[in-house]
């Protein structure tokens, strides 16, 4: 009776915002074999030849994904266009971009021209980018107090609506059919419609009125026409209250919001919101929610009624949230809502391995699934927009929004873009990197990078110990020895850890060996928790000890099995993983390792200690999975465990041709043994794989990467940001060097790599360059710590999309079986070696040399392109006895490549000669 008014209008908004996301999310789930076809059958016609079927997929997931990429440009504008023409004018012109895509994407297939059907989808993804950001602020603020909770809930509530009407409509009996999917594409303009004609009858939001036009007596009447009549005097009072709070303040950039401390936890709190909320795994099911359930045992015509039924109770379950909501606070349902969501996708994960086990396996999957919809609904789904409306203030809402939305349209993106490779075919693989990676490499780069942060406070403790124990404290120079030893003895641990381990896997498999160093890695992470406890900082020297050790198992084992558990066609992409994982260990322990988080005096026991959380983690999930299916054949001899394992792993298909290259390798490893490290250096046919080993190793210790992380903090200082803002800035250097490594990995199978070693070395060489410029000249013009700044994140984008991803899949593809435990023994030593030296002459040469040390860097990185790019053969697409005939012509000239092929002499032949 009273807010009908407020209803209607939240009706309104709610209609041409979320609804048009929820709408798209589920629709395009419907015509995905209906558009396959008409990519195919259009390109039949106009090339006489059907297109492959990897291209095709390519097309589907850039259809899919292309969505993301129009809703981050439109989110990324929504602040400018929100400040300069208001919410109201903005979302009307919206509209009518919606509509004008809907008609492009109905009138495609009678233009036989699925190029249409990508440009109708980018506007559809730019018209829900400007409206999402704008719906959740315009809804938060035309609300009383005590109803906020409830209205900003109901943007959760629009989006599972336009999720459940997308499901409907796209069922075969309505829209969904092979005639009538271009309709059911074009439907997205009927909701555009509705909103545009209706919009202009309701006001502007109160807030708005009163703070940013000043009207008074115009903020009344909305508030009237909005919440009928009544005494509203105190809510007046409360936006009158933050108008003279805002009086000398003006709406921010996203970058003055980034870089202002009174927004700092607020603005923490919305990546977090943000990220969970595409990382929990809602987009996913709700993208490809056919192939969750095929994978889960059941057909095409009972999928498509079940997806309905998850899009029905994810309604059903936002409207409790906006009922509850005020009751229960955003606070409890984000976090027990999280706490039940992590452990039914434990359930799930366990439901979908054990599915061909028993007949009621892909049931229950079924009922997790729902459940999982239902309590994500319920909780985060409806709380995390009502919590990033309310802990901003009217003059950083826009900013807030734009970061926000970024996030979720990037991931909307990236799990657009990858999700199909992953779970229709290779789902078991990608399981097995991701547990691979947390055990292997991850623990590797969070130990390099998160030492730093309690550096301080563990000297302290050094010197506190040392004054009970003796009554005096520690001379500092003693104090600095105790910690460059702390820090150094990981490197000595890792060492030996590699040269050990090709011993070790030779002998008892990789699979045991690793679970192995698990246990160390959990060894060594209780030594650190409890040293402060303790009062030992020698506890800490061991547990620094044990964790080199392991990181020296792990990072030698990690690259040999997830190279061997991929197939020809993804064996770039699974080997670039390795640098993935590494890279986001160092971005882990960035994170982590902030004052905020676990980097404060209190608490830097358990931020050593947490990496045994990874070790963990992959002791319980690793025994699930197989040991390689090249070990299996060419050690073991166990042609049908083999062919199990790649069943598991890659899923059903022909996968014979694999299979014969493993039993070509075996037959030419029949009269071989493994060799030992002397043994490979002095082995003729391997003389140029050693000297590409010796040669992309040194390059990757002298590239310049660790001497650009140094100076990071000197061109942040004299490029004037605030002391307290450097150790934010250079978790972003982390962030982009993460970021580039995952696109290394989807381009790495496309361009090869060896383009992707000496082009990223030319790319490298050149910013080095302009950095050793802009650093010398840095004093002489003010715009130059810009630029200087700019060039090192130009660096790290370039060393993560060439050889951080490109050398361990290198190192991997040019020796076989038999001699890899050996060579990777050598790259371990060449690693941990370097990573000593460096670490002692480094400090050296940067005081004596100052910019100019990034000439011998520069030098390396052109030397080594030149030698890759005249001697390294392309390993792309090869098997391993292809890729050994390209370097034995290298390795005895082409003459003798035929009687070497197979690296033993053949049978003697007998004269025929009469």
């Amino acid at each position: 009776v009273q807010y009908q008014g407020l209803f209607q209008m939240i009706t309104v908004l709610g209609i041409g915002g979320t609804f048009q996301i929820g709408f798209q999310i589920s629709t395009i789930t419907y015509m995905s074999q209906h558009v396959k076809a008409f990519i195919n059958e259009t390109w039949l016609e106009r090339y006489g030849y059907p297109i492959q079927q990897d291209n095709l997929l390519l097309l589907w997931s850039l259809t899919v994904s292309i969505f993301g990429v129009g809703g981050l440009l439109g989110s990324s504008g929504s602040r400018y266009l929100t400040v300069k023409f208001g919410k109201k004018k903005c979302l009307l012109c919206n509209n009518v971009l919606m509509i004008v895509a809907a008609s492009i994407m109905g009138c495609s297939k009678i233009s036989q021209s699925f190029e249409m059907i990508l440009i109708g989808r980018f506007m559809c993804g730019l018209s829900a980018g400007v409206s999402a950001p704008l719906h959740h602020q315009y809804v938060g603020e035309i609300s009383p107090r005590k109803l906020r909770g409830f209205a900003n809930s109901t943007s959760s509530f629009f989006l599972t609506l336009g999720k459940a009407i997308g499901q409907i409509s796209g069922q075969r009996e309505l829209l969904g059919s092979q005639s009538l999917w271009p309709m059911l594409m074009a439907s997205c303009g009927l909701p555009a419609l509705v909103q545009l004609v209706t919009l202009p009858f309701f006001p502007e939001s109160p807030p708005y009125l009163l703070m940013q036009k000043g009207d008074q007596e115009g903020c009344k009447k909305a508030i009237r026409q909005l919440w009928g009549e009544g005494q509203h005097q105190a809510e007046i009072d409360d936006i009158m209250k933050e108008k003279a709070t805002m009086k000398n303040t003006k709406i921010l950039s996203v970058l003055e919001l980034v870089k202002e401390p009174a927004f700092r936890w607020q603005l923490y709190m919305i990546v977090t919101l943000t990220a969970t909320i595409q990382l929990c795994g809602i987009n996913a099911i709700y993208f490809y929610t056919f192939e969750v359930l095929q994978a889960a045992g059941f057909d095409e015509k009972m999928a498509s009624y079940m997806t309905l039924s998850i899009g029905l109770s994810e309604l059903v379950a936002a409207v409790v949230c906006s009922s509850i909501i005020d009751r229960l606070g955003r606070k409890v349902l984000l976090r027990e809502g999280y706490w039940i969501m992590g452990s039914l996708l434990a359930a799930i994960t366990v439901t979908l391995s054990l599915q061909d086990w028993y007949f009621w396996m892909p049931y229950c999957s079924l009922a997790l699934i729902i459940l999982f919809t239902v309590v994500f609904a319920v909780g985060p789904g409806g709380a995390t927009v009502s919590t990033r409306v309310e802990i901003f203030k009217l003059s950083c809402r826009p900013p807030a929004f734009v970061v926000s939305a970024v996030l979720n349209w990037l991931g909307v993106f990236v799990i657009g873009t990858t999700f199909p490779f992953i779970v229709v075919q290779f789902r078991g693989l990608l399981q097995m990197i991701l547990v691979l990676g947390i055990g292997g490499s991850f623990p590797y780069g969070f130990h390099i990078s998160v030492i730093n942060y309690p550096s301080v406070y563990i000297r302290k403790f050094i010197n506190e110990t040392w004054i009970d124990r003796h009554g005096s404290p520690l001379h500092p120079e003693t104090i600095m020895l105790l910690w460059s030893f702390i820090v150094s003895v990981y490197g000595i641990g890792g060492f030996l850890g590699s040269l050990c381990c090709g011993y070790l896997t030779t002998k008892y498999r990789k699979k045991k060996c690793q679970m192995f160093t698990n246990l160390i890695m959990l060894v060594a992470a209780l030594f650190m928790a409890l040293s402060k406890t303790a009062k030992s900082f020698e506890m800490i020297l061991v547990g620094r000890f044990l964790y080199g050790i392991g990181a020296g198992f792990s990072l030698n084992i990690h690259p040999q099995y997830v190279g061997e558990i991929s197939p020809k066609k993804l064996r770039g992409f699974t080997n670039s993983t390795v640098a993935v994982f590494l890279t986001l260990g160092k971005l882990t322990g960035q994170v982590v390792g902030l004052r905020e988080i676990l980097g404060s005096e209190a608490l830097w026991p358990w931020l050593l200690a947490s990496s045994g959380l990874s070790a963990l983690v992959q002791l319980v999930t690793l025994p699930f999975f197989p040991d390689s299916p090249s070990y299996l054949l060419i050690q073991k001899g166990n042609e049908e465990a083999c062919r199990k394992a790649i069943r598991k792993l890659w899923g059903e298909g022909d996968y014979q041709a694999e299979i014969d290259d493993i039993m070509k390798e075996k037959g030419a490893m029949a009269s071989t043994k493994t060799l030992r490290v002397l043994e490979v250096i002095k082995e003729r046919s391997l003389r140029w794989q050693f000297y590409i080993l010796v040669i992309v190793m040194t390059t990757l210790q002298l590239c310049g990467i660790n001497a650009i992380y140094f100076y990071s903090f000197e061109v942040f200082h004299t490029a004037k940001f605030e002391e307290y803002l450097i150790p934010y800035v250079s978790l972003g250097v982390g962030l982009c060097e993460c970021l580039s490594t995952i696109l290394c990995s989807t381009l790495i199978d496309r361009f090869g790599r060896k383009v992707l070693l000496w082009g990223g070395y030319l790319l490298m060489c050149s910013v080095l360059a302009l950095l050793t410029m802009s650093l010398s000249l840095q004093h002489q013009f003010f715009w130059m710590h810009y630029f200087s700044v700019i060039l090192i994140f130009l660096f790290v984008v370039f060393f993560g999309i060439g050889p951080s991803g490109a050398t361990i899949s290198v190192m991997v593809e040019i020796f076989s079986q038999s001699y890899r435990p050996s060579a990777f023994l050598i790259v371990g030593c060449i690693n941990w070696m370097g990573l000593f030296v460096l670490g002692m002459i480094f400090p050296v040469i940067v005081n004596n040399l100052g910019p100019l040390c990034f000439l011998i860097f520069l030098g390396t990185l052109a030397l080594s392109a030149i030698f890759i790019y005249l001697y390294l053969p392309e390993t792309k697409g090869k098997s391993i006895m292809e890729i050994k005939a390209e370097f034995n012509k290298l390795n005895f000239g082409k003459k003798e490549t035929s009687v070497t092929e197979n690296n033993f002499p053949k049978e003697p032949l007998s004269c025929t000669k009469l």
